[in-house]
């Protein structure tokens, strides 16, 4: 039984014609060449038109970006919304640009995009809790509760907010350390924004022994503000009595100071109401415990 073996090339009309490899003689070879050659010359234009393409695109595309951010820096936009729109632009141009490409090589981009979009259906599955921090990344972008350069206080700790990203939004603390709060969690809990007012009211409270003259701790705590450099005098300062403890006389006193004052005026006046409570004589109670002996109970012990 003779079986035969056949080679099967390309040619212009897209018919496949059969080669016996019996008859590989050098005219068929050339033959052979010559329906595979539009093809591959096809291939090769398009690989070039493709390279062409790409690296346009790229100069493009970086062109674009610089003056999407020149036009936003010139905007009163928000700078995290700015950060949020430039990397969305980015993401969409150049997702723009491999479709392009991968068109150009003959791929059919209507196969490739349901591909996509079933995993990206798998991937959004898997990755809810991601998914979670994005949404709330453009709730913080949209509604603004605070912005880059605020002083928040949150319940993962306190600082500047550095960034404000797409799933995470990272904070520098006092002693400079960057804290990443996911953005998820961050926008359903509670933060105070120091910094969304200009001026900020100082209270401290100081608890004075019953036996120390309160009028004049009345007067040095009011006096100790008023030596503040921070504290805005026109706005007056208010001292009083909070309440009565068990061993000492709550006095608490507050005053305006602009909000990025607060903490050093705060520091400031905690340490000058020490100094000058000791000079003027007023004790400020702690804790302590008496012990009382019965003396003829332990003689009695004794006998």
């Amino acid at each position: 039984m003779n079986y035969s073996v056949y080679l099967r090339g390309w040619t212009d009309d897209g018919e496949l014609p059969n080669i016996d490899v019996t008859e590989l003689t050098p005219s068929n070879l050339e033959k052979l060449m010559a329906s595979i050659m539009p093809a591959l010359q096809t291939l090769i234009f398009n690989i070039i038109v493709a390279l062409i393409i790409y690296i346009i695109g790229r100069k493009l595309i970086s062109f674009l970006l610089k003056l999407l951010d020149k036009f936003l820096k010139h905007t009163s936009i928000d700078v995290g919304v700015s950060n949020f729109l430039m990397s969305v632009a980015r993401v969409l141009l150049y997702v723009f640009l491999v479709f392009m490409i991968v068109g150009q090589l003959g791929v059919n981009t209507a196969s490739i995009v349901t591909v996509l979009g079933a995993a990206g259906l798998a991937i959004s599955m898997s990755l809810q809790g991601s998914l979670a921090n994005v949404a709330g990344g453009i709730l913080i972008l949209l509604m603004k509760p605070f912005k880059v350069g605020d002083y928040v206080s949150t319940t993962f700790g306190d600082g500047t907010v550095k960034e404000i990203g797409l799933v995470y939004t990272s904070i520098t603390t006092i002693d400079n350390r960057v804290l990443t709060i996911p953005n998820g969690s961050l926008s359903n809990s509670a933060v105070f924004d120091a910094s969304a007012m200009s001026e900020r009211r100082l209270d401290l409270s100081v608890g004075i022994s019953y036996d120390s003259d309160l009028k004049k701790a009345k007067e040095v705590m009011e006096r100790v503000y008023l030596s503040c450099p921070s504290v805005i005098a026109d706005k007056g300062v208010d001292v009083h009595i909070s309440s009565l403890g068990d061993s000492a006389v709550v006095v608490e006193a507050f005053g305006w100071v602009p909000g990025s004052e607060y903490l050093k005026a705060k520091w400031y006046i905690t340490e000058e109401i020490k100094l000058q409570f000791d000079a003027e004589g007023i004790k400020i109670p702690y804790p302590q415990m008496d012990v009382h002996v019965d003396s003829a109970g332990v003689a009695e012990a004794a006998k």
